[in-house]
């Protein structure tokens, strides 16, 4: 064979390796998808939330809950995508839906810090509430960040990312679980190990509604009554509590304190995070409507996290750089919610604006969630 042939064959050889290693996925679990537009996979987080992906993958390959209709086949056979809603998510996990309901049975919320529904692909857990997963799920198709701590993530797309937009509401797909490396391919998925890990998640343990002893409450309710916003405020900041040991509050009043109640800067702040439990830890946010105001109580062992170091005496006092970190958080995320109604109004049609009661929604949204993400555990 003439060397220039060797050559062509080695480097044809080797672009067939390279090509090959490129599309070799990493040592994990996870879950393929085939859909009409193209294949997308995602990572399971197997060791991270291991109740969830266990409901998942024994749903996918027949070792828990029921089989399709009257056939041997898994759960997860013969899904369609019933729920589209473009920019937000993708949903299924019920062959039957919507003449039946779910598979019969409900498992624990599992969150982990640092699991998010930040961007597009992320796969997480549909509820109607606390405690409620069973078979649903769903894919988000962008940012969906006040998500968190109210649906369970595990898992997130790392392929075909570009397919997720292009899907339609009934289309049909499959679910394939891939197995790659040693650990991987020792994960269990029966219904003992299932049982095992739901009989230890920790349980749901927070006020089933917002009010003054809640971890939110709107007692003029100033936010937007349906769907129930404050409801989902409370078990958002219930879950993360439950989750991470740290504690968040937050209270929507019409009327400012008094004179009496504030008589000293802070005043009233420091009692009501006191009566809270969030004056040693966690964090305590407060609207008050009469005077468009937003405040902030920082529990002390928390002041290091919020101030991006250990803060000393002098950075504690009024007016001092402590106090500049707090305005710029609050002047930060009001801008956020404000930024976020406009582009709701501008969106909305021109006879269906969203309330004007929608814009505080959105900078609770904005403060509840960056409070989130600066106090959760790293």
């Amino acid at each position: 064979m003439r060397l220039w042939k060797i050559a062509l064959l080695a480097m044809l050889a080797l672009t067939s390796s390279l090509f090959a290693a490129k599309d070799k996925l990493p040592n994990g679990l996870y879950a393929e998808f085939t859909t009409p537009h193209g294949v997308f996979t995602a990572e399971l987080f197997y060791q991270k939330v291991p109740l969830t992906v266990a409901n998942f993958v024994g749903l996918t390959e027949g070792t828990i809950g029921p089989k399709s209709g009257d056939s041997t086949q898994p759960y997860y056979t013969g899904l369609k995508w019933y729920r589209v809603v473009p920019g937000f998510v993708i949903q299924s996990g019920n062959p039957k839906a919507p003449e039946e309901s779910e598979p019969g049975y409900s498992f624990s919320d599992e969150f982990a810090p640092g699991l998010n529904h930040h961007e597009i692909g992320t796969l997480s857990m549909a509820n109607g509430g606390p405690d409620t997963n069973s078979a649903e799920f769903f894919v988000t198709l962008g940012d969906c960040t006040r998500l968190n701590y109210l649906h369970s993530v595990f898992g997130r797309t790392v392929r075909g990312v570009d397919v997720l937009p292009k899907i339609k509401a009934n289309d049909a797909f499959s679910v394939k679980i891939l197995r790659v490396g040693a650990a991987a391919k020792a994960f269990k998925a029966d219904e003992t190990t299932f049982k095992a890990l739901s009989a230890k998640a920790p349980k749901y343990v927070g006020e089933k509604d917002p009010g003054p002893t809640a971890h939110f409450d709107d007692p003029d309710l100033l936010i937007p009554l349906q769907p129930p916003r404050a409801a989902n405020f409370n078990y958002k900041l219930a879950n993360f509590e439950r989750t991470t040991g740290v504690r968040i509050v937050a209270r929507l009043f019409s009327k400012s304190p008094t004179a009496e109640q504030d008589a000293v800067a802070g005043a009233f702040m420091k009692a009501l995070a006191t009566q809270l439990g969030t004056a040693n830890q966690g964090a305590l946010a407060v609207y008050f409507a009469d005077e468009d105001d937003w405040r902030v109580w920082i529990g002390d062992k928390s002041t290091a996290a919020f101030f991006g170091k250990k803060a000393r005496r002098a950075d504690l006092g009024e007016g001092a750089a402590f106090h500049d970190v707090k305005e710029k958080f609050l002047a930060a995320t009001r801008a956020e919610g404000d930024a976020a109604f406009e582009k709701q109004k501008a969106a909305a049609p021109a006879d269906k604006p969203p309330l004007p009661a929608q814009r505080l929604k959105l900078q609770t949204d904005a403060v509840v969630d960056t409070l989130i993400s600066i106090l959760e555990p790293k």
